[in-house]
């Protein structure tokens, strides 16, 4: 296998059609990594290629993203759904799991109520409750409707956060948009995750005492969705947690500061 070329495989889990990206790696320890809102499987590149030599690296688009199906419904009982059918049809008996954001919460409600599939759980970025400060509107240009090229969403995102780079933008966006009718460019990800999108009232603090196995909570030191107190208590409510910040980062970890995640992981997943 071509370790910049990743086999794309199609999984119908329930009549819903996902799409996962899985880097090889047969017979070492399996790791799943779920994106977090509007993301999909291609953020995970660069990390992806860190981790291939030491684990069977799977990246899932989840649905309504990337070039998975878009659904009725988003919740994370239907992710529970979607993540048991995958873990199942691709013979995952014992894996790693890694979520950011939307992708952690999802995470986070497979792994209580699934915790003899989850050797090791990986949080990033996301709680039990989300900082104010996430929904503090933006302080650059709105973004538009539809793109004119991969170059001027790129500049919209670097504008937003430098860290990842302009180079690292433009890969990311060449997997992130997809060519309306009219030939405009539009994000790949489906308009119904935001308007069929619900938290299907989890009480995500009384789920972490659900989360048995030892659990790493990433957060990003610029983070404005996990505040540090909320992140101190999550990891003592946590039976098995650790807390590690990543300096230089705001929400997409990897992305921001990808040396100093794989570094976390390196001591959390031993290898």
């Amino acid at each position: 296998m071509n370790l910049l070329r990743p086999l794309d495989r199609e999984l119908v889990v329930k009549g819903l059609r996902l799409h996962c990206l899985d880097w090889g790696g047969e017979g070492r320890p399996p790791l799943l990594l779920l994106h977090g809102f509007t993301g999909h499987a291609h953020a995970w590149d660069t990390l992806s290629l860190a981790l291939q030599p030491h684990f069977r690296v799977l990246a899932l688009d989840q649905r309504g993203h990337g070039d998975s199906d878009p659904a009725d419904a988003y919740n994370p009982a239907l992710a529970f759904d979607d993540l048991s059918g995958v873990a199942e049809q691709l013979g995952l008996r014992s894996l790693l799991l890694i979520g950011l954001s939307m992708g952690g919460r999802n995470a986070m409600y497979f792994t209580a109520k699934r915790p003899q599939l989850v050797q090791k759980l990986v949080v990033v970025d996301i709680g039990p409750e989300v900082s104010a400060r996430a929904s503090a509107p933006s302080s650059g240009p709105p973004e538009p409707e539809t793109w004119e090229s991969i170059e001027q969403a790129a500049q919209h995102l670097f504008r937003a956060n430098p860290y990842p780079g302009i180079h690292y933008y433009r890969w990311v966006v060449s997997h992130s948009l997809k060519t309306r009718e009219d030939g405009r460019l539009v994000w790949k990800w489906h308009p119904s995750i935001k308007t069929r999108r619900s938290t299907g009232d989890v009480d995500w603090w009384a789920l972490l005492g659900e989360i048995t196995p030892p659990t790493l909570v990433l957060r990003g030191a610029e983070s404005t969705v996990l505040d540090r107190d909320v992140a101190e208590r999550m990891v003592k409510a946590l039976p098995r947690g650790t807390l590690v910040e990543i300096p230089r980062a705001v929400h997409t970890l990897h992305e921001d500061n990808p040396e100093a995640v794989l570094d976390a992981l390196r001591a959390f997943l031993k290898f």
